[in-house]
């Protein structure tokens, strides 16, 4: 068995966009909305909080042998982020801990967000009613923050050695934002962009904050023909092309791209054949599917 040491592992839980899908024509990629696992430095990073995380959470209070502790990176409160958040099974139990980052959202902070999403007109269990120790930091982006790596025993602390994540506010979702994150251990990176829509060139600041990574997940829910089509244009709902998706690792020079955020419309059969296109564009590309999994450090 390899050490926490060697890990730094990313895993899909949900990887559909807006709304979760089900059903025979889905199995292979799957229908939950975004969830991200990274198991990284001793630590436990959740980007995203989405349908996927349900099952992530009923398997990880499954396996428990001790108290659990996570670390929850929202990129913003849309419903297909957060609508697996209330129904995370470690949040129930009073040995948790949960350090949950995310944006404000207009005049909200992001705790009254929340509390909002969990009212009793939309759900019966409140946010202050969750047993878990919880602690809530807002990010407008930009921030840094340092997790030391507990792989080094009790000597470890927030050096080079440890786990970094960064923030970064893009403005190319509507209305609010979203955040994008970049993950660093071990001189390895990812960067999780999900729910950008990128212009033709792309956007100058996502293109360097993802600049050398080893893994860009990247969202692409759309065909070009779906993004510019005259009777149902996708043109301003805050999301790529795959074409763009493309674009952008290669001006950024990522050495593996990860398409992300698939349009609930799309069936396997779809993705596959986005998956064969986006290879001939860039060859180190592939289709998020649930339980596909990347140890950066292999």
């Amino acid at each position: 068995m390899r050490s926490q040491r060697n890990l730094f592992q990313v895993r899909f839980w949900g990887v559909r966009g807006s709304y979760p899908t089900s059903g025979r024509a889905t199995l292979k990629y799957g229908g939950h909305t975004s969830c991200v696992e990274v198991q990284v430095g001793g630590h436990r990073l959740i980007f995203d909080a989405g349908t996927g995380i349900i099952e992530l959470g009923e398997q990880l209070v499954k396996r428990a042998t001790k108290a659990l502790s996570f670390n929850v990176f929202l990129s913003h409160t849309h419903h297909d982020h957060i609508s697996g958040f209330y129904f995370f099974a470690p949040l129930l139990r009073s040995s948790t801990t949960l350090r949950l980052f995310g944006p404000n959202t207009g005049r909200k902070s992001l705790k009254a967000t929340l509390e909002a999403a969990m009212d009793s007109q939309f759900f019966p269990v409140s946010l202050a009613e969750l047993d878990a120790h919880m602690e809530i930091h807002p990010l407008k982006g930009g921030e840094v923050i340092r997790l030391a790596d507990r792989t080094q025993g009790t000597s470890a602390n927030e050096t080079a050695d440890g786990v970094t994540i960064v923030a970064h506010k893009s403005h190319a979702h509507p209305k609010n934002g979203v955040l994008l994150y970049r993950v660093t251990y071990r001189n390895r990176s990812l960067v999780y962009a999900t729910d950008i829509e990128q212009k033709a060139g792309g956007w100058q600041d996502v293109i360097e904050f993802a600049r050398g990574t080893d893994l860009l997940i990247h969202d692409a829910q759309y065909l070009a023909k779906e993004y510019l089509s005259r009777s149902d244009p996708r043109k301003g709902w805050g999301h790529s092309t795959i074409e763009r998706a493309v674009e952008t690792a290669q001006k950024a020079g990522a050495k593996r791209l990860v398409l992300f955020h698939h349009e609930p419309t799309h069936n396997d059969a779809a993705i596959r054949q986005i998956e064969k296109y986006a290879r001939r564009l860039f060859p180190v590309t592939a289709a998020a599917y649930e339980g596909l999994t990347i140890d950066l450090l292999r």
